[in-house]
């Protein structure tokens, strides 16, 4: 098949079932990392407030924080390829034939777009945004369990 000429319904509708695999890969990631955490939490918490442990509640809470951060990059990522199943479905952008690139489905950095544009544009694709944090799926979640850890770390140091 030459570069020229556009796909076939067939290649499209394959091309639609790699990007939702790979979707389906990111939210069965998202409900494993809150499966895991789960266990840790609570053994760290429980054993913080059997020990008066300050350090194990501490230790808690960074393990909520980084299961926090691992989750809403997943969520970040899934919205990302969300947005590159969509374009390839209503073919408003020209995305390469089975490109798995999420960036494909963004708009370019104009040229005339300053540092700081640039610098946010690029960070944004790496670094979830306020809108993955207090997503449904984080914030009352993580938010939970960190407010359970303050408090259990907060009994700990009061003891």
């Amino acid at each position: 098949m030459s570069t020229s000429s556009a796909p076939s319904e067939e290649d499209r509708r394959k091309h639609l079932d790699f990007i939702q695999a790979v979707v389906t890969r990111m939210s069965a990631a998202s409900s494993s990392a809150k499966g895991w955490l789960l266990p840790v939490a609570t053994a760290t918490y429980g054993f913080a407030l059997i020990q008066h442990s300050r350090a194990v509640a501490l230790l808690g809470l960074a393990a909520v924080v980084l299961f926090m951060f691992l989750d809403a990059n997943y969520l970040r990522q899934e919205r990302a390829y969300r947005r590159l199943y969509d374009t390839v479905a209503r073919g408003t952008r020209a995305v390469p034939q089975f490109s798995l690139d999420p960036s494909e489905a963004d708009d370019p950095i104009p040229a005339s777009a300053g540092w700081r544009e640039r610098v946010k544009t690029v960070v944004g694709r790496w670094v979830p945004t306020w809108s993955v944090w207090s997503s449904w799926s984080i914030l009352p979640f993580y938010g939970a369990l960190l407010l359970i850890g303050v408090g259990i770390y907060i009994r700990a140091v009061l003891s």
